[in-house]
This record gives structure tokens, C-alpha cells and sequence, in this order.
């Protein structure tokens, strides 16, 4: 299963794993940071060579494009998902409740 990729892609997978777990936010836990790693690694992992077939790219390149915008990903919806007051304000939208109808 894993022996079918050459040793460069996991070199890459590695070097991004590295890259992915230094630049998340240091203000998160360290849980949270190894997380983000983990899934943006399964989805280079998973998705790598479907997108290097489908682009003529070689699929070391769309493993390192697949993490990068997989972290940009992920933290713009940890921001957007952790943001309590956005998220009740997008429910309260969904359901037609004015945003002043609590206020009052």
C-alpha cells in the first residue's frame, strides 16, 4: 500500500508535514497543531494522485499544493467555525431572525 510511492514523494510528504506543524498558529495546542498536520497529510496522501493525473503535474507537486491550500483550508474554518457570535448570526439569518431582535 504505502511501498508504491517513491522515495522522493514521501520526502516531500514529510518536509510539508514539517512545514504544515511549524507554521500553524503557536498559540494553538499542540493537539490541535498535530491535527491539522495529520489531516492535510491524509488528504495530500489520498488525493495526490488523482489531482497530478488530472493536472499532467508530477505527484510530489500536488501532494506540497494539496497541504498548503488544505492548511489554508483548515484555518479559515477553524476562524470561521470558532467565531460564536458569525456563526449565531448565520443561524439566526438561516431561521429569519433579525440581528437587533435579541438586543431589545
Amino acid at each position: 500500500m504505502l511501498d508504491d510511492k517513491p522515495m522522493s514523494f514521501w520526502t516531500i510528504m514529510v518536509g510539508m508535514a514539517v512545514w504544515v506543524f511549524m507554521t500553524t498558529a503557536p498559540t494553538e495546542s499542540l493537539l490541535k497543531r498535530a491535527g491539522k498536520t495529520f489531516v492535510s497529510g491524509a488528504l495530500a496522501f489520498g488525493l495526490s494522485s488523482d489531482l497530478a493525473e488530472r493536472l499532467a503535474i508530477g505527484e510530489g507537486t500536488a501532494a506540497v499544493a494539496i497541504m498548503a491550500f488544505g492548511l489554508i483550508f483548515l484555518d479559515t474554518a477553524t476562524t470561521v467555525f470558532s467565531d460564536r457570535k458569525f456563526l449565531t448570526e448565520l443561524i439566526k439569518g438561516r431561521f429569519g431572525v433579525k440581528p437587533d431582535a435579541d438586543s431589545k
